[in-house]
């Protein structure tokens, strides 16, 4: 990353203390990662949690359990959607009418 190299070489600035080091570096993990996962249509939909901005935690550096955090959470909203889902399915599913006992339908008995 040509950014980060002039920010070291260049400028000499103390990289592993800037916040703005932290989150270009971040964002180049997202990147990397939305096109690993799937190169012809990325997916960053996991970039608020890799970027930190979901929970704002300052002066956090970057982390090598970065990646296990994020897959946590994104578990945990793909449950909460599943649960969701399965709860709209079952409710719909209450709404239909019930067939009446002993009422006949289908085409192969009307024959």
């Amino acid at each position: 990353m040509r950014v980060l190299e002039a920010m070291i070489t260049v400028d000499q600035l103390n990289v592993p203390c800037l916040q703005s080091a932290e989150l270009l570096l971040r964002r180049a993990q997202v990147i990397k990662e939305a096109h690993r996962i799937s190169p012809g249509l990325p997916d960053y939909s996991s970039a608020d949690i890799y970027m930190g901005w979901a929970y704002r935690q300052r002066g956090a550096g970057i982390d090598q359990a970065l990646t296990a955090h994020v897959a946590s959470e994104l578990k945990a909203e793909a449950a909460i959607a599943k649960e969701a889902r399965k709860a709209r399915e079952e409710a719909a599913a209450r709404r239909q009418p019930k067939p009446k006992k002993g009422a006949k339908g289908g085409a192969a008995e009307q024959e």
